[in-house]
């Protein structure tokens, strides 16, 4: 029997910023989206990086929803942050996402698309929309209308660095929340959920 321990030291190893009671608020979202909703069940994630988190949704459907397809969305030129306070860059990153999923045995299961999520056409219903791109309020706000309209009723919507230290993601976060189309499930650290409550 797999377990949670087991799905998050599966990606101990892999770059990126996801910390243990993160990635188990996240496993457990991708378990509830994943049996609340109709197959194929589809699992968005915005920002890849090294694919630490991509790996840990393709091991969960790999295990439990071999149905269900992961798509990644990253233009994998290293760039991090957010816009005004600061960007990074570091070197590209899809030579190493490529290799720790498939190291991980999930390749099968993602869909990379290398490219920035405005650019992308999507057509395609959602269970579970991860934000996890640049994290100012403009990126953030743009990501999540750009595709929010493929969210099913009661699908799931996670962002992560929803915290003082990126108050752009805090901000655009409550003004959803605010609206009463979303209301929140869980929060970890700097993680938080919320659920699509209309249609």
């Amino acid at each position: 029997m797999v377990t949670t321990y087991s799905l998050i030291d599966k990606i101990k190893n892999i770059a990126g910023w996801l910390d243990d009671k993160e990635a188990d608020l996240l496993i457990a979202t991708t378990l509830m989206a994943c049996r609340q909703m109709p197959e194929p069940q589809v699992i968005l994630e915005i920002g890849s990086y090294q694919g630490k988190s991509t790996v840990l949704f393709g091991s969960v459907v790999k295990e439990y929803f071999p149905e269900a397809k992961v798509y990644a969305i990253d233009p994998h030129e290293g760039t991090v942050g957010a816009e005004g306070q600061g960007l990074h860059t570091t070197a590209p990153t899809l030579e190493a996402f490529n290799k720790n999923i498939h190291d991980a045995g999930v390749a099968d299961l993602i869909e990379l698309i290398n490219d920035y999520s405005f650019n992308v056409k999507w057509e395609r219903n959602i269970a579970l929309l991860f934000i996890d791109g640049l994290h100012d309020y403009a990126n953030v706000a743009r990501d999540f209308w750009h595709f929010s309209a493929w969210v099913i009723p009661e699908g799931y919507v996670a962002f992560h660095d929803y915290s003082d230290y990126y108050p752009g993601v805090q901000a655009f976060v409550k003004e959803l929340l605010d609206t009463g189309t979303y209301r929140t499930v869980n929060r970890a650290e700097s993680l938080i959920v919320a659920q699509k409550t209309i249609c």
